[in-house]
């Protein structure tokens, strides 16, 4: 007891025996304007040195953050970068003390200008200027980026991206706050492969379509080799640039080695200048591979049918009511994966007429994933978003089995002649949508997820997969119910009511 209370004090005292080193990294650019630059590795090393340097990177704010005993530091960057034209080095050195934060500006006026460069840093100010004109695009299916085009409400995306969905929700950021609100599906084209999504002018009042979308001016001309800069938005991430380099220009369409999140196309793509030339595509959105080739549509393409969209934003906008989005990112980091107990905890299962319905959190599911996977462990595109969702409650509704009696019969028949056939499972109802209930109040998901497993011959199976902030349905609602609709019958739900105790089990 004296040895661990002994360790708990000197961890408080080496605690209080350091000072936070916040470095950041702003260039000017021709504006005037301070940008700060984003993923440039620092190495901060003791002065003298005693050992190997630490190794900090700027976040999307040009800001790196370390704790460090008192005493002298040398601050360095990795290598030089270059910034319009000139590349740049910092070396500072500074004193950290005890329990104080030691803030250190590199910027142009204290930057060494130096010869060359292999890093660059203009794509910085691309981020800096239109990371909140960048949005999410959130289907039942899919999850993409698009780009405020237009002030009236237009979004552009790929067309690929939305799964011919005719509604979507589509998340916003201001700053660091979150909203999230519906959207309207107006025009989807394969060729040129654009869709444009229509949201409540409302919505955007505070975000700026991206400049040079559709303008006066001629687009910037690429040419093979040219640098190439996208943002785009994975599931549960940050905005993120995406640099490429050119390798084919045709009257279609522009490629480069660009590689994407497969759930991130339908972002902007810049030229190294930083003027709009088109969005992200990728050929595949069923390839659930984490990573894709993408291809560009040209600006011009995206401005020849922008007309076509505008002239169908016709009747009443859609509704800026606010749908709920996820917890906080940082609760995300904040979420910490138990090893799976002795005794795995099951998920609890509960039955309807023609639906299971499931109950998870994403921690229970990961522990059942490790511990032995089934089925009712395998989310499809949205497996990703399980894996590193915050505390949330995930309710899935599976279509119940059945095998028919033609079957049954033919499986009989087959046994006789020394052949066993697996079971032949159809389903009594494919999955269409649902509502919970707390008492008498519909709850609203964040996420109306639906999984779909394609057969080859067949129809795809699909499974609702409903995510709910956990305040939202427990132990203290006075009931909870839920609606489940299926393709049979759409408007007749399969009504389930849940002891409100049941949800209380769940880690």
């Amino acid at each position: 007891m004296f040895l661990r209370l002994f360790a708990v004090l000197l961890a408080l005292t080496a605690l209080q025996d350091t000072g936070l080193l916040r470095v950041r990294l702003t260039l000017t650019d021709a504006n005037g304007v301070d940008m700060p630059l984003p993923r440039i590795l620092l190495l901060v090393s003791d002065d003298p040195a005693t050992a190997e340097p630490r190794r900090i990177r700027t976040n999307a704010d040009g800001i790196a953050e370390v704790k460090l005993r008192p005493g002298t530091y040398t601050v360095e960057l990795d290598e030089p970068v270059s910034f319009r034209g000139q590349a740049y080095t910092w070396t500072q050195t500074i004193e950290v003390a005890a329990g104080r934060d030691t803030v250190v500006d590199l910027n142009g006026s204290n930057g060494e200008a130096v010869a060359s460069a292999r890093l660059s840093a203009d794509s910085a100010t691309v981020l800096a200027a239109w990371r909140d004109s960048v949005v999410e695009i959130w289907t039942p299916t899919t999850h993409a980026s698009g780009f405020v085009i237009d002030s009236s409400g237009l979004i552009a995306t790929t067309d690929r991206a939305l799964g011919g969905q005719t509604w979507v929700e589509v998340e916003l950021t201001t700053g660091k706050a979150r909203s999230k609100v519906d959207g309207r599906v107006i025009l989807s084209q394969y060729d040129p492969g654009v869709a444009f999504i229509w949201v409540n002018p409302q919505a955007i009042a505070a975000t700026p379509p991206v400049k040079g979308a559709c303008a006066d001016t001629p687009a910037t001309p690429v040419s093979y080799k040219d640098v190439v800069t996208s943002i785009g938005v994975s599931v549960l991430t940050q905005k993120e640039l995406a640099d490429g380099r050119v390798t084919k220009v045709t009257p279609q369409a522009i490629f480069s080695d660009m590689r994407i999140g497969d759930d991130s196309a339908g972002g902007p793509v810049f030229a190294e200048n930083g003027t709009l030339i088109g969005l992200t595509s990728i050929d595949d959105p069923a390839d659930l591979r984490r990573w894709n080739d993408a291809w560009i549509v040209p600006i011009e393409k995206v401005c020849a049918v922008k007309a076509a969209a505008i002239a169908k934003m016709t009747g009443p906008a859609p509704s800026a009511a606010q749908r709920p989005v996820d917890p906080p990112r940082a609760a995300v980091a904040a979420a910490t994966i138990q090893k799976p107990a002795a005794q795995k905890q099951q998920a609890p299962i509960v039955k309807a007429s023609d639906f299971d319905v499931t109950l998870f959190t994403p921690q229970l599911a990961h522990e059942l994933e490790i511990s032995g996977g089934t089925m009712r462990t395998d989310f499809g595109a949205w497996s990703q978003y399980v894996r590193d969702a915050p505390p949330v409650l995930l309710i899935r509704v599976s279509p119940q089995f059945e095998e028919a009696m033609w079957k049954t019969i033919a499986r009989g028949y087959a046994a006789l002649n020394g052949i066993w056939l697996n079971r032949f499972n159809s389903f009594t109802a494919n999955f269409l949508r649902l509502q919970a209930f707390c008492g008498d109040r519909e709850v609203l998901p964040i996420h109306p997820f639906v999984i779909e497993h394609k057969i080859p011959e067949h129809s795809p199976i699909r499974e609702g997969l409903y995510v709910f902030d956990r305040s939202e349905l427990g132990p203290q609602c006075t009931s909870v119910r839920l609606d489940m609709y299926s393709e049979k019958q759409p408007n007749e739900p399969d009504k389930r009511t849940i002891d409100p105790k049941l949800f209380e089990q769940l880690k």
